[in-house]
């Protein structure tokens, strides 16, 4: 009976945030071929999605192992709280502070920009490390 090797899996993460950066520079750039105003929005709209993923993402899968589970478990809680949080303090801030926005522009991306980051999740698989 040959003995089992055990592979850990990890999640892409550097091409999963540079896949969505891509997406919404692209995007970006068709609102802002209506106006700057509107590309700028836009990519304010992305960057409000992006960020608190990407702190989430640092935060959740910097312990990897089964010795590790109760702290990726109790982090898995915390980093989601904290990027709800993020994201309503973001949208606050830049429907307070900024004082000329293309809302359309703004919520359009951000809409796009969850259903990327839903669809990425089906369409990058975890890589097995050797």
């Amino acid at each position: 009976m040959k003995p089992r090797r055990h592979q850990i899996t990890y999640v892409p993460l550097a091409r999963w945030l540079i896949i969505e950066f891509t997406g919404l520079v692209v995007i970006s750039l068709i609102w802002s071929l209506q106006s700057f105003l509107a590309g700028y929005s836009a990519f304010i709209g992305g960057l409000i999605f992006i960020v608190p993923n990407a702190w989430f993402v640092h935060r959740v899968y910097r312990y990897q192992g089964a010795r590790q589970t109760r702290l990726m478990v109790g982090n898995l809680f915390r980093a989601e709280s904290t990027k709800i949080a993020l994201t309503a303090v973001f949208f606050a801030a830049v429907f307070t502070l900024m004082e000329p926005v293309h809302v359309p522009a703004l919520l359009f991306t951000f809409a796009v920009m969850v259903v990327t980051g839903g669809a990425l999740r089906w369409l990058i698989r975890p890589q097995t490390r050797r």
